[in-house]
């Protein structure tokens, strides 16, 4: 109960976060902001200050901040200066990349208080578990090795061994372990997937120690960890437009407040840089140039920009309405997906 609370929290506070961003950002720039809702639907509990109604409302599918003006079909008093469509272009832009933004800062700091507090987690990766009757098991690696080196070149989580694999188009791979700090050698074969991308058959997970490093270290940590997130993010995403990756295997909140709370029964550590991660997820999917998305409604500030003279609200309203109604579609099914999984 206690690990799913902290789920519960760590998402929720991802959430306020991103939908911070944009109201602060909003309300600097001197925008009305009507409603900071977490969840969607009518008002649960909520209360009115500086004439923002701030809610939780009863469908925990994310949240919105409304800013006047910001739907281009909704009405509003088009002479007020402090509407959406009537501030500068920059802070129309500031606004909309502030949530992003925030999901970002969000993690830097986050994994910066994570390696000063723990230490720096080792770039070195070790075998969790090797899949029975693949490559890597019949070649005799075991649980527990620790990756070295994979036809001579240094692995680790900058140079990860996939690289090495992927490149050996199917020819064998010279790996090079470590057991119970023992020197090993192992010449695995990859095989073809139905996907076309060659594999071991490992799931690999970082070498269990830390490192007390110092503040310029850490910052250095705390950088590129989102870095990475992000490329395996930008991964992910080019594997599921391929069709390597399937609708099973995609998560919805509910799925993604079971894996939080997954990650603080393994302890603390854990479960913020799962946080951390999910916030660079986060942030990096809305800035994907999507419709309704932040980086969807960022394009047309950028034609905007182009054209000298701004879309048709209709067009610009409905496109969004579709992009949203696909989205909210698409989650609703991964949700439903998330709750027959849990049986």
């Amino acid at each position: 109960m206690a690990s799913l609370l902290l789920a519960i929290v760590g998402l929720g506070l991802l959430i306020v976060l991103h939908e911070g961003g944009h109201f602060l950002v909003a309300r600097l720039c001197g925008m009305r902001v009507e409603r900071f809702s977490i969840g969607f639907g009518p008002t649960l509990i909520g209360f009115k200050r500086g004439g923002t109604l701030f809610q939780i409302a009863p469908i925990p599918l994310g949240g919105f901040v409304q800013i006047t003006g910001l739907n281009p079909s909704e009405e509003f008093d088009h002479s007020d200066p402090y509407v959406y469509p009537n501030r500068p272009r920059w802070m129309r832009l500031a606004t909309i990349l502030a949530g992003p933004a925030a999901n970002y800062v969000s993690a830097f700091v986050l994994m910066l208080i994570v390696v000063l507090s723990f230490g720096a987690q080792s770039k070195m990766y070790r075998i969790i578990q090797p899949m029975a009757g693949k490559p890597a098991a019949t070649a005799g690696m075991a649980a527990g090795d620790v990756l070295v080196e994979a036809n001579g070149r240094a692995v680790s989580a900058s140079t990860p061994i996939s690289d090495v694999i992927r490149a050996s188009q199917g020819a064998p791979v010279t790996i090079k372990v470590l057991r119970k700090g023992q020197p090993m050698t192992f010449v695995v074969k990859p095989e073809q997937a139905r996907s076309g991308s060659y594999q071991i058959g490992v799931e690999l997970g970082p070498v269990e120690e830390r490192t007390r490093v110092g503040l310029g270290e850490a910052l250095r940590e705390a950088v590129v960890f989102p870095y990475y997130a992000s490329v395996n993010t930008m991964t992910s995403l080019y594997d599921l437009v391929r069709g390597r990756v399937h609708f099973r295997d995609l998560s919805g909140p509910i799925g993604i407040t079971r894996e939080i709370a997954k990650a603080a029964n393994r302890g603390v550590v854990d479960y913020f840089e799962f946080v951390v991660t999910l916030s660079v997820y986060l942030g990096f999917f809305n800035l994907l140039p999507l419709p309704a998305l932040d980086g969807g409604r960022a394009v047309f500030l950028l034609i905007e920009s182009v054209r000298r003279r701004s879309v048709n609200p209709r067009i610009e309203a409905a496109v969004h309405t579709v992009g949203f109604v696909l989205l909210l579609g698409v989650l609703i099914m991964v949700s439903f997906k998330d709750i027959f999984a849990k049986g």
